[in-house]
């Protein structure tokens, strides 16, 4: 039995993780959403809202997530 990954609550666990981590969110599109800092990021119902540096507001829906890309320091 396969289990699905859930987008949804891998973003949560990063977007509250202590120190803060940066990473991407990339939609069906091929966009991706640097999240340099947790207040750049809302989500709410099946909605996500991306607050880019310097680029206004950007929408997308939660299925519309293909992947989550940590961009842990260097050691």
């Amino acid at each position: 039995m396969s289990e699905e990954f859930n987008f949804e609550e891998e973003i949560r666990k990063l977007w509250k993780r202590d120190p803060f981590v940066p990473f991407e969110i990339v939609v069906t599109s091929g966009d991706r959403y640097e999240i340099n800092d947790p207040i750049q990021l809302a989500m709410g119902g099946n909605m996500v809202v991306v607050v880019p540096a310097k680029k206004g507001l950007q929408f997308f829906r939660k299925n519309q997530i293909v992947a989550v890309e940590v961009h842990e320091p260097a050691s």
